[in-house]
């Protein structure tokens, strides 16, 4: 059973999580911007994208296109793309203009254009928050900050559940005997050395039970608020975005985390009893933004969906309905294959890659990214 860390990608999948023709691998190898090993599977020896080699094919990119290198080129191929798109939806794809690129072109000005490109996230500090508990939380987390970090994204996950379940997702099992938030900010140890790394371009602070006893201590301390904000900072410009995963309650951690982000992401399984919280969760965190006089961008996502049932499109449809201006375009659909990817505490891309697990992951991970 390989973990997150010691994933390979097929030509096949590392073509699907680029947006690149399959065809185009050669001609990154040939560049020198993606490099491949070979890997025994079975009988044979197959060409394989190791997990380190995509995150640097995707900081690469991202490299060329914020410096400004090729501007131009990426410019044009860009508008070049957007005009065969606009022909094709309007029945004359026959006729659009061709990509804007030639022999001189560079290699990786074609795969900026053509491809997929991770920019800087929208928000930097992110929670994933419900007062209810059993809604998917944890695991959403856990399979959102490995898919960011498949993208070359430096990333920063904090456990702020005392159950410790993203911890255990992320494949830690001792987080019994390392320090967490809770050593932080009750014991004043530095918020560096309470982190750890659990795979590429991915650290983790840690959670375990002693955590479920913060609340009161916590309470005790001045600013007791904006510890935590003040801790992170310390250490943000070493990420590209930090993610959370909150305790199923309303507690003084919770509220510090509230203060410390800049999006919130309320997960809502698409049950009866889910949705009826949702008033309450919304309230929540509207008095907060009053008490501390902050703006915060409130994302609900429906999760553990299943079309076949009558209850989850309609939990759906009111969720729509009554939050329009918070309910993501992605859904998360009920998945064997998550549940598989958490069985393994691996990503559910190293399950099945083509799955509705995988492409439901990779549609909420873009969103929550870049809107």
């Amino acid at each position: 059973m390989s973990t997150f860390k010691e994933i390979c990608f097929t030509p096949a999948e590392f073509s699907s999580l680029a947006k690149i023709e399959k065809s185009f691998i050669p001609a990154l190898e040939e560049g020198g911007i993606l490099k491949t090993i070979k890997r025994r599977v079975g009988n044979v020896d197959r060409k394989m994208i190791p997990l380190v080699e995509a995150q640097n094919y995707f900081r690469h990119l991202r490299e060329v296109v914020e410096s400004g290198r090729h501007g131009d080129q990426i410019v044009a191929a860009l508008e070049a793309k957007e005009a065969r798109l606009a022909a094709i939806a309007d029945g004359t794809g026959a006729t659009a203009a061709g990509p804007a690129f030639s022999a001189e072109t560079p290699i990786e000005v074609i795969a900026a254009a053509t491809g997929f490109v991770p920019l800087a996230p929208m928000h930097k500090v992110q929670m994933f928050y419900n007062v209810k508990g059993g809604t998917g939380k944890s695991t959403l987390t856990a399979q959102y900050v490995m898919r960011a970090a498949m993208m070359g994204y430096r990333v920063l996950a904090l456990d702020l559940d005392g159950q410790g379940h993203l911890t255990v997702n992320l494949d830690i099992l001792d987080a019994h005997e390392r320090p967490t938030i809770y050593d932080v900010l009750i014991n004043d140890l530095p918020i560096a050395d309470s982190i750890m790394n659990v795979a590429p371009c991915l650290d983790l602070i840690p959670a375990n039970l002693g955590l479920c006893n913060i609340e009161i201590p916590l309470n005790n301390k001045t600013r007791r608020e904006y510890r935590l904000s003040e801790a992170i900072r310390k250490i943000a410009d070493q990420y590209d975005i930090i993610v959370s995963d909150t305790n199923p309650a309303a507690s003084i951690l919770n509220g510090s985390m509230l203060v410390a982000a800049s999006k919130v992401n309320v997960v809502c399984a698409t049950n009866p009893l889910s949705f009826h919280g949702m008033s309450l969760v919304m309230a929540t965190i509207e008095e907060m933004e009053k008490e501390f006089d902050r703006s915060l961008n409130v994302t609900i996502v429906p999760n553990l969906y299943d079309n076949r049932e009558v209850i989850s499109q309609e939990v759906l449809g009111e969720l729509r309905s009554q939050f329009p201006d918070h309910c993501t375009r992605s859904v998360m659909n009920r998945s064997a294959d998550i549940n598989e990817a958490t069985k393994r505490r691996t990503t559910v891309f190293d399950v099945n890659s083509r799955g509705m697990g995988a492409t439901d992951v990779n549609a909420l991970t873009e969103e929550l990214l870049f809107s």
